[in-house]
């Protein structure tokens, strides 16, 4: 088996799913310049929001001024996160949400931000009310599934990707999606159908070769590991993941120039990919390059520590209300 962290969970990215807020934005009418609001379009934005909540404040049933304040708090959040202040996206969401309750456009885009922001509970409250409003909605679904396979709730996240692929079966993600819950699931014999039916829908993938490479991988199935990580690098020269696979492959194979020469390759791609430091440094002890081997085994343990800090500050802010 490999370090726990080399199996962290990943973004399901077959195909690229776009955040819910950018999906809106480009659903409402865009700002004037044509892109991320600018400074005067915000400033508009919120002129327009003082207007409808002030018509709101009057009459709260008010439809236009609810989808108004609606979609003018969705603009203004896409503006925040787009700078990096998830926390004011936050705050204009939920400040609207007050203004127009229960609201299924803003609750989805409530739900995605919680969960992007690893508000994990709070995600999951907020999802669960899209539903009672929205059975039947894939999208609902779909978020609240990721929802719960972030809380490491396996059982419940299964059913509702199950219940979206009854509405959306040929949806290559979601396909995914399922892959990975059975996987993270010790299912593996069911992960890796659905991740053979992903790629069938969608061959021009990586995520799903690369989820094939690493169960391969974790299995000893050493060449097969290295084919899949191809077909992945194929389509991403500069995959990290399966960069460092194809490394960690060839030094288990006790190919170690080769594997020096991809491991070096996926720190390049992804500097910040601890099992890469570790399993360079583990290789260039291999091949006599000391300093070098304890700088990268160094680095390694250093990144360890900080994501184990990352992880317990995550796991105290997630704790079940």
């Amino acid at each position: 088996m490999l370090p726990a962290c080399e199996n962290r969970l990943i973004d399901w990215q077959v195909p690229v799913m776009l955040p819910a807020l950018l999906i809106l934005s480009l659903l409402s009418q865009a700002p004037a310049a044509g892109g991320q609001p600018g400074v005067s379009d915000e400033r508009s934005l919120t002129a327009a929001r003082a207007g409808y909540e002030q018509t709101l404040a009057a009459h709260p049933g008010d439809q236009e001024a609810a989808d108004g304040e609606v979609q003018v708090s969705e603009q203004l959040a896409l503006a925040a996160r787009a700078r990096g202040d998830m926390q004011g996206a936050l705050a204009t969401l939920l400040r609207a949400q007050k203004l127009v309750p229960g609201n299924p456009r803003l609750l989805y885009d409530l739900g995605i931000l919680e969960d992007e922001m690893h508000l994990y509970w709070d995600a999951d409250k907020t999802l669960t009310q899209l539903e009672q409003l929205a059975p039947d909605s894939p999208g609902a679904l779909y978020a609240a599934a990721r929802v719960k396979l972030d809380l490491g709730q396996l059982g419940p996240a299964q059913e509702k990707m199950e219940a979206y692929l009854k509405l959306r079966p040929d949806d290559a993600t979601a396909h995914y999606g399922l892959g990975r819950i059975f996987q993270l699931g010790q299912q593996d014999e069911k992960a890796r159908a659905e991740f053979e039916r992903s790629i069938e829908l969608a061959p021009r993938q990586t995520e799903g070769y690369y989820q094939l490479g690493q169960m391969a991988l974790d299995h000893g199935q050493y060449q097969d590991a290295l084919e899949q990580f191809a077909k992945t690098l194929a389509g991403n020269p500069r995959h990290g993941g399966a960069l460092a696979g194809t490394g960690i492959a060839l030094f288990r194979l006790k190919q170690y120039d080769k594997a020096e020469d991809a491991l070096r390759k996926a720190i390049a791609a992804a500097p910040e990919y601890q099992p890469g430091h570790y399993y360079l440094g583990l290789t260039l002890a291999r091949l006599g390059k000391k300093e070098e081997s304890e700088q990268e085994l160094a680095a390694a343990a250093k990144m360890a520590e900080q994501q184990n800090q990352q992880d317990a500050h995550r796991q105290r802010l997630n704790a079940p209300q």
